[in-house]
């Protein structure tokens, strides 16, 4: 007896699923300055208030730009995406386990000074969000068919997730060598765009000439 073909499962839940964890860990990021402000004495001046946990609102800003960007990211790939398969499924779980971690390491930020130690977590944290996004776009290019009834997954976002892995690993190598730049060698990631334009632009060229 033939038994009928399974339907390929729809990634509209594991979507929901991963919207539900980045909201989650977006607002656990408030959560330090909301007990600072529980805490607050009577009569306590705001731009003192302010000063004195500018590292707390630092790092709330730093962990939600790094969270909604890793965020898009995710989004923009799945807007490609009809069907699942395991290899997805399992990369998109890895990165989801990076966004439930990156509350804690912006913790870390706030409380422990600047060093090796510290950038090596965040940006291994951060690492294993991109990598896996990087992956999965490579994954998900490859086998169009996971697109179907979709636009397939074009090129030049799998080009900028491996872009911007590229820049994280260097920067956290800088920042890891060299503990007087620490967290500011993530200033790095702000040249991705110019290199995406550049291999874009390249990639033109090429096929125009074939």
């Amino acid at each position: 007896m033939i038994e009928p073909e399974q339907p390929a499962a729809s990634t509209e839940r594991l979507v929901l699923f991963t919207d539900a964890v980045a909201a989650i860990a977006i607002t656990l990021l408030i959560l330090p300055l909301l007990e600072t402000l529980a805490d607050v004495e009577e009569h306590t001046d705001l731009s003192e208030l302010i000063r004195e946990n500018l590292p707390g609102f630092g790092a709330f800003l730093l962990g939600f730009a790094v969270i909604f960007r890793f965020w898009w990211g995710h989004h923009r790939v799945f807007g490609h995406l009809s069907r699942l398969s395991g290899p997805i499924v399992i990369l998109s779980g890895l990165w989801t386990l990076s966004i439930v971690m990156l509350p804690i390491q912006t913790a870390i930020i706030t409380d422990f000074p600047p060093s090796s130690g510290t950038v090596a977590l965040y940006c291994g944290t951060m690492l294993l969000a991109v990598g896996a996004l990087a992956t999965l776009s490579a994954y998900a290019y490859r086998h169009p068919e996971l697109s179907a009834g979709r636009t397939p997954l074009p090129f030049p976002v799998v080009t900028g997730s491996l872009v911007t892995f590229g820049a994280l690993l260097l920067a956290g190598v800088i920042g890891v060598a060299f503990p007087q730049i620490n967290y500011w060698a993530f200033f790095l990631l702000f040249l991705t765009g110019p290199v995406e334009k550049l291999l874009r632009s390249r990639r033109r060229r090429v096929r125009q000439s074939v």
